[in-house]
């Protein structure tokens, strides 16, 4: 995904988002399945419903919050008003606690068809799978399966050796260096159509052996100097963890953040035989708020320390500075302006329109899905507007 400033742009298409589109974006999802029915345009707020998925609710008087920008906020969104076209949920969490939690009828669509997914109740995360990835590998780290983030990531493929290009940056590329987009690499799938064949991530996504593409890649700039964002280094984390480890993603997936987080219910693509870990999981919005609340908590749910609060103050910092915005461990970061002051939040971002928000001066998480593919689609989710005028103040 690009930065916030830019979420109109044209952003990430996966190989197979252009096999949906050359289908006549079909993708084998349907489109007659939703999870619930639109909200009205009439919306007055209503504390979100206590499920057993491990939330707590609360109604917003709870925390002297005037409903006016939420209401305003739903309303829009039920009755597609420019500027807030294309979502399908909003999940707002306060003191750990729902405090607003509606979903706007969401149908099946090619994204689904990836995956096969036929429940309308989990959504593709796209980009936002990153974070995630980010996270296992700093349970990697808290667990000794890897020493630190100075590690060199390509004595975790010494049998993809020899690979193309080499030379003593390539050798010199450490963890750290994929995690902060700083590889190295030449690698550009922002300026170039991610409908051209030419795009680097098709390519990657249509070789015969995507890591190995990786891997050989002509290098351009030092490691650690320039930002270059790349979904072939995030699916490279996957891998480098399951090298590590000697399990499968989804299975240290499961046992060491899924499991203590009660995420029961959720499903992915694959490619090249695993989990992509730049871009294919797909969750349920609360589920989505569970994983800000872990980061918003330093590491602890329910009680339990399931990421090292180290690990959660240092992937979430800046290491690429654009002024406006920041990029972490496959985190990105901004400030919003809110009643001219400053709120400053780290959050995954996913084409399309998903995303948490993490704002840990206000105590609370964001969380967004849509289905705004199209670049005319995105121009009409303006998901900044929405959260400084109607969201952020009501917090």
């Amino acid at each position: 995904m690009l930065p916030l400033k830019n979420v109109c742009r044209p952003v990430y298409f996966s190989f197979f988002l252009l096999l949906a589109l050359l289908a006549g974006c079909g993708g084998g999802g349907g489109g007659d399945k939703s999870s619930t029915e639109k909200v009205p345009t009439s919306y007055t707020y209503q504390q979100p419903d206590l499920l057993n998925d491990g939330w707590q609710v609360a109604h917003i008087d709870e925390f002297s919050i005037s409903p006016a920008g939420l209401e305003r906020a739903v309303r829009n969104v039920a009755s597609e008003a420019s500027g807030y076209r294309y979502i399908d949920s909003i999940t707002i969490i306060k003191g750990n606690k729902i405090i607003l939690d509606e979903n706007f009828g969401r149908t099946l669509d090619m994204a689904d068809g990836w995956a096969n997914n036929t429940d309308p109740s989990i959504h593709i995360l796209n980009s936002v799978t990153k974070s995630f990835a980010s996270a296992l590998i700093g349970i990697a780290i808290d667990q000794d399966y890897i020493q630190d983030v100075n590690v060199k990531v390509h004595d975790y493929f010494q049998h993809k050796l020899p690979v193309s290009n080499w030379g003593e940056d390539k050798a010199n590329i450490t963890l750290k260096n994929w995690l902060t987009m700083r590889h190295g690499y030449e690698w550009d799938e922002w300026d170039v159509s991610y409908l051209d064949n030419s795009n680097l991530n098709s390519q990657m996504n249509n070789s015969i052996d995507p890591i190995y593409f990786l891997l050989s890649r002509p290098m351009t700039t030092t490691p650690g100097e320039t930002f270059a964002y790349s979904t072939g280094v995030s699916f490279g984390l996957g891998r480098l963890l399951e090298h590590a480890t000697g399990q499968s993603v989804t299975s240290f997936m499961e046992q060491n953040l899924f499991s203590p987080l009660g995420i029961n219910n959720y499903t992915y693509w694959a490619l090249d035989g695993q989990l992509h870990t730049g871009s294919a999981l797909y969750l349920s919005p609360r589920d989505m708020a569970k994983f800000g609340q872990l980061f918003l908590n330093e590491g602890q749910w329910d009680g339990q320390q399931v990421i090292s609060s180290e690990w959660v103050t240092e992937s979430t910092q800046r290491y690429h500075d654009a002024g406006d915005w920041g990029y972490g461990y496959q985190w990105w970061n901004t400030d919003f302006n809110v009643n001219g002051e400053q709120v400053n939040s780290f959050y995954a971002d996913g084409f399309g329109g998903q995303y948490i928000f993490v704002l840990p001066s206000l105590d609370a998480v964001v969380v967004f899905t849509g289905h705004a593919y199209q670049s005319s689609e995105q121009a009409e989710y303006r998901v900044r507007s929405i959260l400084e005028n109607d969201i952020l103040p009501a917090l």
